[in-house]
């Protein structure tokens, strides 16, 4: 999340911070599966940007890196979206939510403190009704005009050593 932007998360101080180039959507969800194969247990990872930005992919990638063999398809009409796999991975898309008060419903409380990695598109409609625990991470996807992405990435929390050594090396 971008310094001063609101969400649960805007507030939080401390981290690793990383930037990545991803050339396409290929390297973006290539990048997401090393996150979810290095990503601690517990990991909430926030995905930020503007529509169409990579987030889905992005989260995509995440999920087959923590074992999910099935498709994994954009929770939207859903919203919230469980996949088995090595580890159980949670997808959760916000974007169609429109006040604070639809998130009371959604057990988020309990989702974004269990096992396995859950993800979050638009975590901005998270206001500061739900607090996210560590280990957890700030991903903002910022699209170019040519097909690339940039990744800037904000660890926090413990756990995140195997992440953060993939991450650096693929850094600009």
């Amino acid at each position: 999340m971008s310094p001063g932007s609101a969400g649960a998360s805007a507030s939080r101080a401390g981290g690793a911070s990383l930037e990545v180039e991803a050339r396409d959507a290929a390297a973006t969800r290539a990048i997401g599966e090393a996150f979810g194969r290095t990503a601690p247990e517990g990991a909430v990872v926030l995905l930020a940007g503007p529509l169409g930005a990579g987030k889905t992919t992005f989260a995509q990638g995440v999920g087959r890196g923590c074992g999910v063999t099935g498709p994994i398809t954009s929770p939207t009409y859903n919203l919230i979206l469980h996949y088995p796999g090595e580890r159980h991975f949670t997808h959760v898309d916000l974007y169609r939510l429109d006040t604070p008060a639809e998130l009371e419903t959604l057990d988020l409380d309990e989702i974004l403190s269990g096992d396995g990695v859950t993800c979050v598109e638009w975590p901005e409609k998270l206001g500061e009704r739900v607090w996210v625990p560590p280990p957890s991470a700030e991903v903002v996807i910022e699209p170019k005009p040519d097909g690339a992405r940039t990744l800037r990435v904000r660890l926090i929390g413990e756990g995140w050593e195997a992440a953060r050594r993939r991450l650096a090396a693929a850094e600009r």
